[in-house]
Formats: structure tokens, sequence, C-alpha cells
């Protein structure tokens, strides 16, 4: 009977989310809708407010550590794993499709580079590669640590770019801590960097710093004038 009861609340909730998507759907609804998924037969409704109620948003849950995730009671691996998922996949749509993706302004560099930070919690330093015609060519991580303690390697950033036969990259990395202003060693790096790339035929056109979900170019906060 109590099967038959989370069956039909199941099908109520993919119907729910057919006919709306998530427009109409609570944080805990949503979570709930994705246990479905790992849990073939048990309530998750409990389990999703026990999450939420421990890591307090829906990114909390998703940014947590699969160990973290699993001392939720009825959080198995298989659970937890389905969990850390969801950002490596969102980071994969971003980053697939690279035809489409036009960067011709300050505001589609920071969405592009905005989505390819959502859950990391390490500094990493990424390259993009743009055509004359400002569409993506290809983009990758160049460097990853401590942050704060990050350096670019600058014969693996030129090696990247002359394999993509590019004339012009913009630089993107994360503060993981939150805050968004450059540092006096972020606007110094950039600007020897910019230094460096010109006379082998490299034009960097902008670096992006993101964290707390948001993006700033540094070349439209004045941090750094040499790029034109």
């Amino acid at each position: 009977m109590a099967e038959n009861i989370h069956k039909g609340h199941r099908e109520r909730v993919r119907q729910k989310f057919l006919k709306s998507g998530f427009e109409s759907f609570a944080d805990h609804e949503k979570l709930e809708l994705l246990l479905f998924y790992s849990i073939p037969r048990k309530n998750t409704n409990e389990l999703a407010h026990s999450l939420l109620s421990r890591f307090k948003t829906l990114s909390g849950v998703f940014d947590a550590d699969i160990d973290a995730l699993m001392e939720i009671d009825g959080v198995t691996e298989s659970t937890a794993i389905l969990l850390k998922l969801i950002l490596s996949f969102s980071r994969e749509y971003v980053n697939s499709g690279n035809e489409r993706i036009l960067l011709g302004s300050t505001k589609a560099l920071c969405e592009y580079f905005k989505g390819l930070y959502i859950g990391e919690k390490n500094e990493k330093i990424r390259v993009a590669c743009i055509d004359d015609k400002l569409k993506l060519i290809d983009c990758t991580v160049i460097a990853e640590g401590v942050p704060g303690k990050v350096g670019i390697n600058i014969r693996k950033l030129v090696e990247f770019t002359y394999r993509n036969n590019c004339e012009r990259i913009a630089l993107a990395h994360n503060h993981p801590n939150g805050d968004i202003l450059p540092s006096d060693a972020d606007i110094k790096a950039t600007t020897e960097l910019f230094k460096a790339l010109k006379p082998v035929g490299i034009t960097l056109i902008d670096h992006v710093i993101v964290a707390g979900g948001q993006a700033i170019s540094l070349k439209d906060s004045g941090a750094f004038t040499l790029l034109i």
C-alpha cells in the first residue's frame, strides 16, 4: 500500500516537472525529484529536507564532499555520486558545443567563464582561444592549485594557443574565497602576461575573475588599461 502511495506521488512530481519544469518547484521538491533516480522505492521527501537542513541550500548540497553527503542517513555512495555529478555535468554542458559560442562581448566572456567555475573549490586558471570572428575555438585549464598560489606557465599557454592556430586569447581564474575584486597580484600578472605574449603574436583580449557566482572583466573594470 505504502509503495503504491509513493509511486503515485512520484508520478505526480514527474508530471509536474514535464508540464512546467522547475518553475513551481520548491528547493526540496527539486532535490526530491533528483533523488528518485538513485532511490527507487523509498520516500525521498524526508531525505531532501535532511540534506537541505544540513547544507542549507541546493548549492550547498551539490558543493558538499561525498563523505559529508554520506553522513546523512539514507544517502548511499550511489546517491552521493549522483549529487556530485550535477556540477560536473553543468560544466561539461557549458564547455560542449564550442562552435555555438560567440565571445564577442565582455558580457559573453563573463557568462561563459562563470559557467565553467560552477562548484570549483580549487583555484584554476583557464585560457580560451578565440578566432577572428570572436568565436570560441577551445578552452583548457593551464594551472590549478591552492588559492593565491597558482602561477601561469607561459610556455604551456603559448603551446596551447599555437596548437589551436590562434592569435587571440582570453584568460580567467577564480577566487574560491568569494572575493571578486582583482588583487594587485592579479593586475600585475595580467600586465606582465600581456607584454610577454605580444612579441610572439598572441593578444590577450581580457582577463575574467569569477567568484561567488559572479564574474568581472579586468578590461571593463579599468584595472588593466593595456587591454584595448
